[in-house]
């Protein structure tokens, strides 16, 4: 039975390991839907928003966190955005696709070399925290793990995975994330390396049939993990009629007045938004006009 998209998240009896898992299939396809990828760049994307969720959620609540990969291989980038369980994406070239290695999809390879950038965003005034480092290997699981332990100093385990099917449909896909809290004992670690070393990939689990609570108690057995909060993921865009015509307000004066009807269309959701004669009239009266 297939599982629904969910966040959840469990802390060992002794309170020195935390971890969060994730199911996120349905979001992962309609991001593949919605952008029409090829399966390299499907499991680029999906890999990241997988990611940015798992980040999100050691993120309080409002605070908007946004994980970007640049690379110089054929994908180009993504860019991934989550917050409160909420995740948008998009890919710079949705068209890549290569062939596979060693029987998986080949997201290293499309992504080469570059750099991982994450930005958290507070949901109270203030500015934004961002965090540059380059990429390991390009195949994001491990490269978030190097952000954790290079810019936040902690020892991290981050997997995430996307299976697509023949039909190019996405059939599986989810992740976890593991740390070691201050205070874990030798052994602990040790544990949790050895059930991280044997596990399957996040995505051949979930085809098991697990839900983030059975990841959590397969890669934290012997741990006593304890369930904390689950939550609903979702693929969910922010923007709006609103936000079209503000894109359309940053064209400049001399271009509004050129034209007589705007398509804006939303780089992450793929929303297209027709803005006529009489609304870009009232940006240029001065009118931000009303949010749809």
């Amino acid at each position: 039975m297939r599982v629904a998209d969910h966040l959840d998240g469990a802390l060992s009896a002794d309170g020195t390991v935390r971890g969060l898992a994730a199911v996120t299939t349905d979001l992962v396809e309609e991001a593949r839907r919605r952008h029409g990828t090829l399966p390299t760049a499907t499991a680029a994307l999906g890999r990241g928003l997988t990611a940015a969720l798992l980040l999100g959620g050691l993120s309080k609540a409002g605070e908007r966190l946004s994980l970007e990969v640049r690379g110089d291989g054929p994908l180009g980038g993504f860019l991934a955005e989550a917050t409160d369980g909420g995740v948008r994406g998009f890919v710079s070239r949705p068209k890549t696709d290569l062939p596979a290695r060693r029987g998986k999809l080949d997201v290293g390879g499309a992504v080469g070399r570059g750099i991982l950038c994450v930005m958290r965003v507070p949901a109270t005034p203030g500015p934004p925290y961002r965090s540059i480092v380059p990429l390991v290997s390009g195949e994001i699981g491990v490269d978030v793990a190097r952000y954790l332990v290079d810019s936040e100093q902690t020892p991290s385990v981050v997997g995430v995975g996307v299976w697509v099917g023949p039909d190019g449909l996405v059939g599986a896909a989810g992740g976890y994330l593991l740390q070691a809290i201050p205070g874990a004992s030798d052994d602990a670690i040790a544990r949790l390396e050895e059930n991280v070393a044997v596990a399957r990939t996040p995505s051949e689990l979930v085809r098991e049939g697990l839900d983030a609570s059975g990841i959590l108690e397969r890669l934290m057995c012997g741990l006593e993990p304890r369930d904390l909060e689950r939550r609903p993921v979702a693929y969910r865009c922010r923007c709006s009629q609103r936000r079209a015509l503000g894109a359309c307000a940053a064209m400049g004066r001399e271009e509004l007045e050129r034209v007589r009807s705007a398509e804006v269309v939303c780089k992450f959701c793929g929303q297209r938004y027709d803005v006529g004669d009489e609304a870009l009239r009232g940006i240029l009266g001065g009118s931000p006009g009303s949010e749809s």
